[in-house]
């Protein structure tokens, strides 16, 4: 199946929303683990040390049948339903490293 990286952005001062959407947002992508299609999942915090200072946005590299297969997924996206994203980038990825 090919991967894909799913750059999304958030909108400013979306903290709370992000939040209170998260944990949604959580078992949705653990869903994805558990089905051994998650490679990578975390947020782009503003600041390096994570100080609380809000997000980005978030990363995902995922495993899907085809691209309409993710933006199917990602229509039921938590963040986006709840106004945290303000754009959804995805392009094809191909993995080098790690090696399985």
């Amino acid at each position: 199946m090919p991967l894909f990286v799913v750059q999304c952005t958030d909108h400013d001062n979306i903290l709370e929303q992000r939040l209170a959407a998260r944990p949604q947002h959580l078992a949705r992508l653990d869903d994805l683990y558990q089905q051994g299609r998650l490679v990578v999942a975390g947020p782009m915090p503003k600041d390096a040390n994570d100080t609380g200072q809000g997000f980005y946005g978030s990363i995902i590299i995922v495993d899907f049948d085809s691209r309409e297969a993710l933006d199917a997924w990602l229509a039921d996206e938590p963040y986006l339903h709840a106004g945290v994203y303000k754009s959804i980038d995805v392009k094809p990825f191909i993995q080098v490293f790690p090696k399985d």
